[in-house]
């Protein structure tokens, strides 16, 4: 940039029209604008033609799958009443235990039961 800003400073302004540069206002032009023209066409040329260029368009997002935070607050019904029945058989059930997996028959229909039960309302 340092080609135009020479000539901005000095109140011109420099446009890119084709491969022709336009300046203007001519009552400002001197000879040593002039001559400063003909040695950095090229330079001038060339930061236009960067100054002009189209912006990049935005690579655009790829969709990423969302996902999908489940807690009991969100859960259904159905999920609530089975982990509420496995559950309050556990705290009074002598026979089952959680931690080593080992469950009576009740215990082992209810945790199967809480283990496929969809947290996500079917309706």
């Amino acid at each position: 940039m340092a080609a135009l800003d020479y000539l901005r400073q000095a109140g011109l302004v420099v446009e890119l029209e084709g491969t022709r540069l336009r300046v203007s206002p001519a009552s400002r032009i001197t000879d040593e604008h002039r001559q400063y023209l003909n040695t950095h066409r090229v330079a001038l040329l060339a930061e236009l033609e960067v100054a002009n260029d189209p912006q990049i368009a935005p690579v655009p997002q790829q969709e990423q799958t969302q996902h999908v935070i489940r807690t009991a607050a969100t859960a259904s019904s159905e999920w609530h009443q089975s982990r509420n029945l496995y559950i309050g058989h556990l705290m009074s059930c002598r026979a089952c235990h959680a931690p080593t997996v080992r469950y009576c028959a009740t215990g082992a229909a209810l945790r199967q039961r809480y283990d496929n039960t969809s947290m996500e309302s079917t309706s």
